[in-house]
């Protein structure tokens, strides 16, 4: 039996993810004076001392965000199990009622592994090397009728037409030097280059699936348009022998094979950071910033694209009772891949637009903050955030905000606590209605987490805003 090239990358994609994944890093630090860390945010924001922080502790930032649930795909029955939505006590017009026109899940991961910085030069210089990884799907709402519904429709003709299916993982390394400084006393800028090593993406796209049922024969009759792409260094993949819909002998690819003695860099990049901050008075603080405006390019990268013409299935049990992990392999035996000749691939990293404004009272005891955030791609997230921000000079700080965005609403806390030179800061941010299985602590419902965490270690005298 052939191994479909779709279940191929989810083997890779949960490879990346194992590096770690989940996350997206905590905006509650844009407007904490005391994070060390906050110029990820942006270069122009300096800490008030030196510092270095903790490896792999310093700065841990995790989160996941979906517009949909475990509620969404599992029921409860009367006796207390849990059925998926292919079980034929589920309505289908509830469960397709429930899902969004296109169900996405998005994780991301930025774990510092060695950072520092320190006052020289006549500004802030930084140094931080990161480990960064992203999973995300995106499936739309067609997809999932046609495996609810499949041959029940009582329609003369089956067909569905399905659009924009994607999912895909990358992981790499983040090398950055950043330095930034004051032009006056109002205008202060900052700059980060960085040096990226790419470790493994997966990339799958399906921009058109055109499926028919040939009510004569039962079988599926399938066009597809699609590309994709594996850059890990290591992979070589398996091909095999099948038959088109005329008979005809073609060649796709059926499996991969890990060399896991050639495993290693597997491709590199270059980024940029840019920030600015304005103060146009002495309690008002106006900034902005984007960063990750980069790109890596793939060495070592397999390229495929979908089988032209219509491919032929028999056997798709679809609109039937199965288990979850047959849903895949129903829709993946709907999709083949041939190699195609092309050994590099650059993508683009997602950059981030930052812009807010922060005004303090009673002495810079208390601020109010606004944030906007907007996040660059193939589908551009966008987050709006308010935060109140209280400080107690540096031994204890405090944010507490709350966003909206396109993926849903949060609510979000984060604190720093510091004494005799060492820091400590913890928060985290969640969707308000967020409920979970008691079972296994999966969502229910959409959800948008991120948690963040580190430690790190203060040296030199207190630098402030107009102090450099």
């Amino acid at each position: 039996m052939k191994k479909s090239i779709l279940k191929i990358f989810i083997q890779v994609i949960f490879l990346i993810c194992a590096l770690p994944c989940i996350a997206q890093t905590t905006h509650s630090a844009y407007f904490m004076e005391g994070m060390p860390t906050r110029h990820k945010l942006n270069p122009a924001l300096a800490s008030e001392y030196g510092y270095v922080s903790m490896p792999l502790l310093g700065d841990i930032n995790v989160g996941a965000s979906s517009n949909v649930g475990v509620s969404t795909f599992l029921y409860p029955t009367d006796g207390g199990e849990m059925i998926n939505f292919l079980n034929k006590a589920v309505d289908s017009k509830e469960f397709l009622g429930s899902l969004k026109s296109q169900n996405k899940i998005v994780s991301e991961l930025d774990l510092s592994l060695l950072s520092f910085g320190f006052y020289k030069w006549n500004g802030f210089n930084t140094f931080d090397v990161s480990l960064r990884t992203r999973f995300g799907v995106q499936m739309p709402k067609e997809i999932f009728e046609f495996l609810k519904v499949g041959r029940q429709t009582t329609n003369d003709a089956t067909t569905y037409e399905i659009e924009d299916i994607n999912a895909n993982a990358t992981s790499y390394v983040d090398i950055a030097l950043g330095h930034s400084r004051n032009i006056n006393e109002k205008w202060r800028v900052g700059v980060k280059l960085k040096g990226l090593v790419g470790l493994a993406r997966a990339n799958v796209n399906i921009d058109r699936m055109h499926i028919t049922m040939n009510d004569a024969t039962s079988q599926w009759i399938v066009n597809s348009k699609g590309h994709a792409d594996i850059s890990v260094r290591g992979v070589e993949l398996e091909n095999a022998i099948s038959e088109n819909s005329k008979g005809e002998p073609q060649e796709i690819v059926d499996g991969v094979d890990f060399d896991s003695s050639n495993m290693g860099v597997a491709g590199g990049g270059l980024a940029l950071d840019f920030g600015v901050t304005y103060r146009p008075l002495k309690d008002l603080e106006i900034s902005a910033s984007i960063v990750d405006l980069g790109f890596i390019t793939w060495r070592h990268n397999k390229s495929l694209e979908t089988i032209s013409g219509e491919v032929v299935y028999e056997g798709i049990n679809t609109g039937a009772d199965e288990d979850l992990e047959d849903i895949g392999e129903t829709f993946a035996d709907l999709v083949d891949f041939r190699e195609v000749q092309k050994s590099r691939s650059t993508s683009m990293l997602k950059a981030s637009l930052n812009i807010g404004a922060e005004y303090s009272f009673l002495n810079n005891a208390i601020s109010l903050g606004v944030l906007s955030h907007t996040r660059f791609g193939k589908e551009t997230y966008a987050e709006g955030m308010l935060a109140v921000n209280f400080r107690t000079k540096k031994i204890f700080m405090m944010s507490v905000n709350g966003t909206i965005s396109n993926m849903g609403g949060s609510f979000g806390a984060l604190f720093n606590v510091g004494l005799r030179g060492f820091d400590l800061f913890a928060g985290i941010d969640c969707y308000p209605g967020l409920k979970v299985t008691p079972d296994y602590y999966a969502p229910i419902n959409k959800f948008h987490v991120n948690a963040s965490m580190g430690i790190s270690f203060n040296f030199g005298n207190r630098v402030l805003h107009n102090d450099i």
